[in-house]
């Protein structure tokens, strides 16, 4: 399965301080394909890179790290949770090729259209 990850808009405040990516990822898989939309909000704590400097890498790198999100539950104990999502969304993907592979494979082209070996 190859992956490619395109990176979509950059939405930028004040300096040049890139704040949120709009990014799409598509795997294919022989004549398969699937594809899934993210956006990933960036913290002021990621390195700043001049917004004429950055290349799709750097930004790839940002949204690539790991994420901690933290929140206070109904008994006012904070939970939090680490989200990667480059693993997220390459399993989504498969997935989606995966259910694409078997709907194929439960439809087969009708027995009399098919040509002789």
């Amino acid at each position: 399965m190859e992956f490619k990850w395109s990176i979509n808009k950059l939405t930028v405040v004040e300096d040049n301080l890139v704040v949120k990516v709009d990014l799409t990822i598509t795997g294919t898989d022989g004549d398969l394909s699937a594809s899934a939309a993210y956006t990933r909000t960036l913290t002021r704590g990621d390195s700043f890179v001049s917004y004429g400097q950055l290349t799709e890498q750097q930004v790839l790198a940002w949204c690539f790290a790991p994420e901690v999100v933290t929140w206070t539950d109904k008994d006012d104990v904070e939970q939090s949770v680490t989200r990667h999502l480059q693993e997220y969304a390459e399993a989504q993907v498969i997935g989606q090729i995966a259910s694409q592979l078997a709907q194929k494979q439960s439809e087969p082209a009708l027995p009399w259209t098919q040509i002789p070996a």
